[in-house]
């Protein structure tokens, strides 16, 4: 990076700034720059530590941070934590301007968190268990109970790893685990459902999955539903797919194996799913590496990658390859024209969506466990596993 940063800003200007513009002759000066600008052109820049922006840092949650939101104006931050809290930003200020505590009890694991696009409802999941709140002041709107199969015997206790609301907020979607083993690997099967949020009644369930949906999200007119799953390890391995659904009437339309295969022992998921805004495309993390159950947590790493697909055909676009430690989180911008990353490596990605070239890599002192474009494209938040918040001024795309 040194060289490069050297080669492209430093000499040139150097050379210029000694001899001077006006003492330089046109020919001359046009051959630096020219050399400069075909660099640039034909290299890419990667804004490595030295040339990270300086985020703005919020602090407030005591634990990992689970979920990050924008409001629409980019104005607002809603954010979630394993610390039973869901907290409000005034993004201007970095001031906090809203606490809601105890949203779930107390227990191993974090509650699951989603909010609507207009900040004023969130959904919390904690062991099987949904509630509906106003944001505004932590009033209770409605409960229920999201496990379908809750009635039938199985060998494990299903639950749900994943929400999102719809983007008009009428509709929630969960995804997670059933009580019933979910194929010759043993491990239990999975599911993905829609609830009307005022009824709190199921619209749609998906069929079947073979293992544990452990993502879900919409696309941005709401028609398409996409799911995540965790996939199977040991001797019977089963790399994780994301499958599509047509939101409306729940019938499937593509289903996308994250692996052609996977090698004895091996544990291939998909960790996140993420839409483009204009709908095109459909990304999703590749993790591997040893697991536990249920929810597929991971306890050895040997990396990731991203896989794009086109959305209506199904078909493969390409893959960002090249990570040596897990990816959890994944989001498109707001032009559909950036691709952003956070995970375990504790650090910020940011890649061409199209061509997959990286563009932006920024040090985190902590793991990475949420990420968020705001509305109009200006900034990234992220959230750490030490509770604290960034937000980082996305550059400028050329």
């Amino acid at each position: 990076a040194d060289w490069h940063r050297l080669l492209i800003q430093e000499y040139p200007c150097k050379l210029i700034k000694v001899i001077g513009r006006a003492a330089m002759k046109p020919v001359l000066l046009r051959m630096v720059l020219g050399i400069q600008a075909a660099i640039l052109s034909a290299s890419p820049i990667h804004l490595v530590a030295a040339d990270a922006p300086e985020p703005i840092v919020l602090k407030g949650h005591s634990k990992s941070v689970s979920s990050v939101a924008w409001s629409a104006d980019s104005k607002t931050l809603a954010t979630a934590s394993d610390d039973r809290s869901i907290r409000i930003w005034d993004v201007r200020t970095g001031n906090q301007s809203a606490l809601l505590e105890g949203i779930a009890s107390e227990g191993y694991r974090g509650p699951v968190v989603a909010f609507t696009q207009k900040l004023d409802i969130a959904a919390v999941n904690y062991r099987g268990e949904i509630t509906i709140r106003s944001v505004s002041d932590n009033k209770l709107l409605a409960k229920f109970d999201p496990i379908l199969d809750r009635t039938k015997r199985g060998a494990f206790r299903p639950d749900v790893y994943a929400m999102a609301f719809s983007p008009d907020g009428m509709r929630l979607a969960t995804a997670g685990s059933a009580a019933a083993v979910g194929g010759s690997h043993g491990l239990p099967g999975g599911i993905a459902s829609i609830w009307d949020v005022k009824s709190c009644k199921s619209i749609h369930h998906s069929e079947p999955l073979s293992t544990a949906a452990s993502s879900v999200t919409w696309s941005a007119d709401g028609k398409i539903l996409v799911a995540g799953t965790s996939g199977a390890g040991g001797e019977l391995q089963e790399a994780g797919e994301v499958w599509v659904w047509d939101a409306e009437s729940m019938k499937k339309l593509h289903t996308f194996p994250v692996k052609a295969s996977t090698k004895y022992g091996e544990w291939a998921s998909a960790a996140d799913v993420a839409v483009s805004s204009d709908g095109s495309r459909v990304a999703a993390p590749v993790t591997a590496g040893s697991r536990g159950i249920p929810a597929g947590e991971l306890l050895v790493d040997t990396g990731a990658f991203i896989r794009i697909w086109d959305l209506k055909s199904g078909k493969d676009i390409h893959s960002i390859k090249g990570l040596k430690k897990s990816i959890g989180r994944v989001v498109f911008s707001p032009d559909s024209r950036l691709l952003g990353a956070v995970g375990i490596d504790k650090v910020v990605r940011l890649w061409d969506a199209g061509s997959g070239m990286e563009l932006a890599a920024w040090p985190c002192p902590e793991p990475v466990t949420a990420v968020a474009f705001s509305p109009d494209g200006k900034f990234l938040a992220t959230g750490s596993n030490d509770g604290t918040i960034r937000i980082w001024p996305v550059p400028a795309s050329n």
